[in-house]
């Protein structure tokens, strides 16, 4: 993974400086999972062991978000094919996709909550458990599973009561932060994954990160130095790539729910890549100088584009336009940040890790709790039924 910034050519020298531990940062419960060798003992995963079954899995947040994020770098040809998300609400989606599906003892159905008591979950299963009554499956608690925290809630006791198989959410590890759980990695198990494979590079990814850690703390100390500095409000995130698009949604989702908080947070704008640049672009190039830019970007193996010919035979045009508006955004002036990954594992995992100590060094900037979700709980409450 490689860091490019165009600070220097901004003439842009300060940082914020201050002392952080590694320690804390690495002892955080979120990576429980990967500190603790014997932490999947607990669970019994030996009927998924040489099987592949199709998951479908419904949550919000976190709890969907998290299984995407990782699969859709393994191989985005899994989204709608073995994997299905179901991660709103609409009954025409869910309806229209499990109906043309042939739903057989091949299909594992997750519902992941982490209080057991989420609106949106519970709608899911009794929809998902009419729907599937319709396709004359008789029993389908059989083929479901769920994730949810180890005491009385509902989902806890519809499991009971109905006999489904029930793993435990760990209790110390938020939703947004729970990818290297089981909330990220059962589905991946379901289908066919190995946790062992999956855990090794989790390490691998660590260890990488420890030797760097320095480097990206300034990196990151930077870039926020001269976004205060220069009074900016919105960080733009842009993806071009279909395997690292989901990096662009979960960092926008650790960013708004990590530090929007205390009136202190600035706006955290996920775009798109070729979409967004035959629409917004325009607004953000000439609009408010108010911007800083991050780009998730994937080293192309492709050859350089020499005719018209090479577009048909699969040359990556992504890179073109990626190329083309970093550009643009540099001679504006704006600060550019692109953040590129070789196409492996390790290094998406590495990923991942840095952009959690980067929430984890804003909020140290701006003394944040990043943990919690304050006024997430208030509107949680105020849609219980």
């Amino acid at each position: 993974m490689k860091i490019n910034s165009n600070l220097k050519d901004l003439k842009f020298k300060k940082h914020y400086s201050f002392n952080y531990s590694i320690d804390e940062f690495m002892n955080l419960s979120m990576f429980n999972p990967i500190n603790e060798k014997k932490y999947f003992s607990q669970y019994n995963f030996k009927q998924f062991q040489n099987k592949k079954f199709r998951a479908h899995v419904f949550g919000m947040g976190g709890s969907s978000l998290s299984s995407k994020l990782l699969a859709q770098f393994i191989d985005p040809t899994l989204i709608n094919d073995t994997l299905y998300i179901y991660d709103n609400l609409s009954l025409a989606y869910i309806s229209s996709t499990i109906s043309k599906i042939n739903i057989s003892n091949k299909d594992r159905f997750i519902f992941i909550s982490k209080s057991g008591n989420t609106i949106e979950t519970k709608y899911f299963l009794h929809l998902v458990t009419k729907l599937l009554k319709k396709k004359n499956i008789k029993n389908p608690f059989k083929n479901f599973i769920f994730i949810t925290e180890n005491k009385k809630n509902y989902m806890k006791d519809f499991s009971k009561k109905n006999n489904i198989l029930c793993f435990d959410h760990d209790p110390v590890i938020g939703g947004r932060f729970s990818i290297f759980s089981i909330t990220g990695l059962l589905p991946l198990i379901v289908m066919g994954h190995s946790l062992n494979s999956l855990i090794k590079s989790f390490t691998k990814a660590k260890e990488k990160f420890l030797k760097n850690h320095n480097y990206l703390a300034k990196q990151t100390l930077s870039s926020l130095k001269f976004q205060d500095d220069k009074k900016l409000n919105n960080l733009v995130g842009l993806s071009y790539h279909d395997r690292i698009n989901v990096v662009n949604e979960w960092y926008r989702q650790i960013f708004a729910e990590s530090l929007g908080k205390n009136n202190k947070a600035k706006n955290y704008i996920s775009a798109y890549g070729s979409i967004d640049q035959h629409s917004q672009f325009q607004l953000y190039i000439d609009g408010p100088h108010d911007k800083q830019f991050i780009f998730f970007s994937i080293v192309s193996k492709s050859s350089k584009l020499k005719t018209n010919s090479d577009l048909i035979k699969g040359y990556n045009l992504a890179s073109i336009l990626e190329k083309g508006a970093i550009t643009t955004l540099k001679q504006k002036k704006f600060l550019v940040n692109q953040i590129t990954i070789e196409e492996n594992f390790i290094d998406y995992t590495y990923l991942l890790i840095y952009l959690i100590f980067d929430i984890f060094l804003r909020a140290k900037v701006s003394n944040i709790n990043f943990l919690d979700q304050p006024a997430v709980e208030i509107l949680k409450k105020n849609t219980r039924v």
